[in-house]
């Protein structure tokens, strides 16, 4: 019943286990995209849109925005995720002013030209990107950490890096963590913004130290259930995800992890997710039963502010300075990877879907009075570039990319994105084609998936 979240823990307090908690309707989760403070601003504003959308539940009208339940954010995104999950409700109306109307980049020129900031230069365990860290605590964080996000509950936040030795993602959470044998609650939020945000050439790269050699071996659960057919076969994503997560179980081959801009692997900030599903969708019968029996809904919500690659290049003879040159070969790659990202997720939703039915109709007919094949999802994709043709689309579009931007475009880019989700008709159409179900017993089981991924679990 309702939507589902997907996310590899669940470190909520126990009043999340309460029955009122049981009885909503379901979870959502946005996944928001880099982009520097253009798409920053851009998924503020589809925040805001998520907060006026009020949606028919079992306990009555509700904001959509009050079922997100975890939010997964890299690079430009993870500044709104991270903050909205620190600050709640109070974001709106401060956010703007902490963050999107300053001027950032006087502080990256000010690592470079002030000499009292060239500790970096001399000292090797220092970075440039360890002075970001302090801009964005003093601006934003005020020091708090993920034990401070713990204690609020539920939205989990996932903010997303790069590992730039392998060129895969790395994501803030505690499984991630328990794979290098680290407790994440005492590791700075603003730490964690600045790894996202690194970007490479730019800023040096955030550095963890494996401790795997600690925990004396032991894996997580979701590891174990591989097969080795799944590892050796080269298609196979699961196994991929597995042969991933060793390398840092073997901390003689990882001894250290440095983490650059989360953009450079996945600048959606949904292919967890997508892994996520496929490996719920792979448990065993009885396991998928406890977490799946009352899952209706999978609403995949992808919220993009990147903008479109720059085409103007192959009119002109000269291509441009190597900045020029720098900046064109990212935005290509990077609409290339978002492509093969949003087409990978879409498929790995379809096979969920189907075992969320097969799950279903596995324990009966009728589940809440409700056919066992009743399940539906979708991918939705609110974009900057997927705006309705217009002069207003083409301004949106060329807003640089950077971390500081023109007060007037901020406000442009924010309504863009409340505008993107109020008037997205995927989004409308899936909301209005789906009544929810009769109240439950406070007995029932929430519609929320999660799955506990602890290290020797």
């Amino acid at each position: 019943h309702g939507y589902v979240l997907l996310t590899r823990t669940e470190r909520a307090p126990a009043a999340h286990s309460s029955s009122a908690t049981a009885s909503r309707p379901g979870r959502l989760r946005p996944a928001m995209s880099g982009g520097g403070k253009r798409s920053a601003s851009f998924s503020y504003g589809a925040l805001k849109g998520l907060r006026e959308l009020v949606v028919p539940t079992v306990v009555g009208p509700r904001s959509l925005l009050s079922e997100v339940d975890a939010i997964a954010g890299v690079s430009g995104g993870s500044f709104t995720a991270a903050y909205y999950g620190l600050h709640r409700q109070a974001t709106f109306g401060r956010y703007e002013h902490d963050f999107l109307y300053r001027d950032t980049e006087a502080n990256i020129f000010g690592i470079y030209l002030l000499p009292w900031n060239w500790t970096w230069l001399i000292d090797p365990t220092v970075g440039t990107n360890d002075f970001m860290e302090r801009v964005y605590d003093r601006e934003m964080f005020h020091g708090a950490r993920y034990a401070d996000l713990k204690e609020l509950g539920r939205p989990l936040v996932a903010v997303g890096a790069t590992d730039i030795a392998f060129g895969t993602p790395f994501l803030f959470t505690q499984d991630t963590f328990d794979l290098i044998c680290s407790d994440l609650d005492d590791f700075p939020i603003a730490r964690a913004v600045a790894a996202s945000n690194g970007f490479p050439g730019l800023f040096s790269p955030i550095t963890l130290t494996n401790h795997a050699a600690a925990c004396g071996g032991r894996q997580p659960g979701w590891l174990r259930r591989v097969t080795e057919a799944q590892r050796d076969d080269p298609r196979s994503r699961i196994g991929s995800e597995a042969r991933n997560a060793e390398r840092y179980l073997d901390s003689q081959r990882v001894k250290y992890v440095h983490l650059v801009d989360g953009g450079v692997a996945d600048n959606l900030a949904m292919r967890a997710a997508g892994a996520e599903m496929q490996a719920i969708a792979q448990l065993n019968p009885q396991t998928k039963t406890a977490r799946l029996e009352r899952v209706r809904r999978v609403l995949v919500l992808s919220i993009d502010g990147q903008g479109s690659a720059d085409t103007s290049v192959a009119q002109r003879r000269v291509v441009g300075g190597i900045f020029s040159l720098f900046g064109l070969v990212a935005g290509v790659t990077i609409d290339r990877f978002n492509f093969e990202t949003l087409q990978t997720v879409d498929q790995q939703l379809r096979e969920f879907v189907v075992a969320l039915k097969q799950t279903r109709c596995a324990q009966a007919s009728r589940i809440d009075g409700i056919p066992c094949e009743d399940v539906d999802g979708e991918l939705i994709h609110v974009s900057l570039t997927g705006l309705p043709e217009s002069p207003e689309r083409e301004q949106l579009l060329a807003i640089r990319t950077g971390l500081t931007l023109r007060r007037d475009d901020v406000d442009r880019l924010i309504e863009a994105g409340r505008s993107g989700i109020l008037h997205s008709p995927q989004l409308r159409n899936f909301l209005d084609n789906y009544a929810p179900a009769t109240p439950l017993a406070t007995s029932a089981p929430t519609a929320m998936v999660s799955q506990r991924r602890r290290a020797g679990s």
